[in-house]
């Protein structure tokens, strides 16, 4: 029977410098932007060679799409599981609009060096629409049994649009997320009395 082979310490080793990668990588992505993390600038800040980046990394889009998924671990972004226990549409919605806003909260300097992105390359781009998936999934969990994506993609909409300008004119966190489910909740809840037989 032949021997099982596992990485062991060797994988434990290359998982250690993976991580030292992307850390790195965010560190280089929020001091001097994503367009200046080159190659040799990250595997400097990772103490390794330049090859190793690669290795770990073979494309650019590879190592964005890696960071932007370790920096969303990083900053706690909600999954389905906010929801247990939650029976109705409005105790759903205020689960979401709570650990949106609190997401939100803790990702805004993350916010400014996507916009910088954008301009420089857009290496975020595949990442950010692996995110707004995952927001489409979330806000879908929320709203359900509502099932139309014009209105996941409404929700969506609306809860951008008024919580960043709500902020921006002073509102507090807990004052724009009410304003934000002032509007939402009773429109979803006709929505769904609507559909009632």
């Amino acid at each position: 029977m032949p021997r099982r082979y596992t990485l062991g310490k060797r994988g434990d080793a290359m998982a250690a410098t993976r991580d030292r990668i992307l850390r790195a990588t965010l560190r280089l992505y929020r001091d001097v932007g994503v367009a200046a993390a080159t190659v040799p600038a990250i595997a400097a800040a990772a103490d390794v060679a330049p090859a190793t980046v690669r290795n770990h990394f073979p494309t650019p889009a590879d190592l964005a799409s890696a960071a932007a998924e370790a920096l969303l671990l990083d900053l706690r972004m909600p999954d389905a599981s906010i929801f247990r226990g939650a029976g109705s549409l409005a105790e759903r919605m205020d689960r979401l609009l709570h650990e949106l806003v609190d997401f939100f909260e803790r990702s805004n300097d993350w916010w400014q060096v996507r916009e910088a992105d954008r301009a420089a390359g857009d290496q975020w781009s595949a990442p950010e629409v692996s995110y707004y998936e995952s927001m489409g999934r979330l806000i879908a969990e929320a709203i359900a049994p509502i099932d139309d994506p014009a209105i996941v993609a409404i929700v969506g909409s609306v809860l951008v649009q008024a919580y960043f300008p709500a902020r921006a004119t002073g509102r507090s966190p807990d004052e724009a997320r009410e304003l934000v489910r002032s509007l939402l909740v009773p429109w979803l809840e006709g929505r769904l009395a609507a559909r009632a037989p």
